[in-house]
């Protein structure tokens, strides 16, 4: 039997997980990155992780038909160079597919982490039996895929950055040099960010630095009417950016996956109700669900990728 290996590198974070034939994760190693990792530390990241892998498996290099990679844009997937990584400041014009055949002696491809995701997702998870699907990831940033009549839409090569469409032109300054992106209002950053500035001035809290989104969703849990009034902020924004891609793509699911939505339970009934009052009439068929993959949509993706490669 024969195995791919995929490599799903996030934000802060990179997983490898070995595939089966039947699109089944084997075995996956997890670790968290830091924001000015260089590109020869990724790197050796991935070797020492992917020798993990495969010895925890009982697998050998020769039973791999190839090494996929997802990795965030803006990126060139025919030509397997990563221009940027917005939250990776050192990743610049990498060719990662170059590098990475020579180490593993095997076949290598790359595609955006998003759309490697949305295709893990709609075969296999929440957005199964769609013709149509739009699959965002909220997390450190805010990733997409399309897939419109059974396939991964991708224009002439960048296409798919929904995270990146302007919500508010006065909004706070965007990873990307924009301001106002929907990924600068309502990712897990942006509601981190915003927490700490509304936070600041209070008596008696402490630990600023260490507030993540998780923080403000458990405070909000407790009730605290801030850390609501943040999440349903980072919401609304959400809402207008859902609502553009429906008026435009109309799809028949809006998958939902990332850190962030592992609060699907405060998440979805606000944002499908802020969703609702914005759409015109005839455009209220579209679903919006949570994924079903957790980490492995985009290993998953990898492997329906392979087929096509």
């Amino acid at each position: 039997m024969k195995y791919i290996l995929a490599i799903d590198l996030g934000g802060t974070k990179i997983i490898v997980g070995l595939v089966s034939k039947q699109n089944k994760v084997l075995n996956k190693k997890l670790e968290l990155i830091r924001k000015n990792t260089s590109q020869n530390r990724l790197v050796d990241l991935i070797k020492k992780i992917s020798q993990q892998v495969l010895v925890e498996s009982g697998i050998k290099k020769r039973d791999l038909n190839a090494i996929g990679i997802a990795a965030p844009g803006p990126l060139d997937s025919k030509k397997g160079i990563i221009f940027c990584a917005p939250n990776l400041i050192k990743i610049k014009n990498f060719k990662i597919v170059e590098v990475l055949r020579k180490v593993f002696q095997k076949p290598a491809f790359l595609e955006n982490d998003a759309k490697a995701a949305a295709l893990g997702e709609w075969k296999y998870g929440a957005g199964r039996g769609a013709k149509n699907m739009i699959y965002l990831t909220i997390s450190t940033g805010i990733g997409s895929g399309i897939i419109i009549n059974n396939q991964l839409y991708s224009g002439l090569g960048q296409a798919g950055e929904a995270g990146h469409m302007v919500i508010n032109s006065d909004g706070p300054r965007c990873s990307c040099g924009q301001r106002g992106c929907l990924e600068s209002l309502a990712s897990g950053t942006a509601i981190a960010k915003r927490a700490k500035e509304v936070y600041k001035e209070i008596k008696g809290l402490s630990g600023l630095r260490k507030i993540d989104s998780r923080w403000v969703f458990q405070r909000a849990r407790s009730g605290d009417k801030i850390a609501q009034k943040i999440v349903k902020e980072s919401l609304i924004a959400l809402s207008i950016g859902l609502a553009n891609l429906i008026h435009i793509f109309q799809p028949e699911k809006i998958v939902l996956g990332g850190g962030v939505m592992k609060n699907k339970d405060l998440i979805l009934s606000i944002l499908r109700k802020a969703v609702a009052k914005k759409l015109m009439a005839g455009f209220g068929k579209t679903e919006i669900v949570a994924a079903k993959l957790g980490d492995d949509s985009g290993l998953i993706g990898l492997k329906v990728l392979a087929k096509t490669k």
